[in-house]
């Protein structure tokens, strides 16, 4: 009998994106955390960048789809439209535009599209995948911070 397939080869891009949306939850809403800078923090990048990356990530699967940039600015972009979108919808059910709903709503969107983007990555040939090797990124920050000394 075949063991069932565990996700853990999940992209480093996409973990972080579910990390972070989840990390966000307890500091919005348990009332300690809630009232440390932290709750900042994290909730700027949920609402600002979060989402849009989400959805980026699941309609531009392969590699040269979009370079960094247009993914980012389109990040930024959508994620600033799909914010009051998701809040208007909310303003016609019983939950109303309240932190608690919105946040529930946001998170379970992003960490939504962020699966539906690994299960597209996943289909299609690692040669073509978009992939954020954030150590590249790290030594070319390094190798231009030495260059400025």
């Amino acid at each position: 009998m075949k063991t069932s397939h565990i996700i853990t080869n999940i992209p480093t891009d996409l973990a972080l994106v579910i990390f972070l949306t989840i990390m966000c939850i307890p500091f919005v809403l348990i009332p300690p955390l809630n009232e440390t800078p932290v709750r900042i923090i994290l909730g700027l990048p949920l609402v600002l960048f979060l989402p849009g990356y989400a959805l980026i990530a699941t309609l531009f699967i392969r590699k040269d789809d979009l370079d960094g940039i247009e993914r980012i600015a389109l990040s930024f972009g959508l994620s600033i439209a799909i914010t009051p979108l998701l809040g208007l919808a909310l303003n016609y059910t019983p939950f109303g535009i309240r932190l608690s709903p919105v946040l529930i709503v946001l998170s379970i969107f992003t960490i939504s599209l962020a699966l539906g983007a690994y299960v597209r990555r996943s289909r299609i040939t690692e040669e073509k995948r978009f992939v954020v090797d954030f150590w590249i990124a790290f030594k070319s920050i390094q190798e231009s911070v030495n260059q400025l000394k």
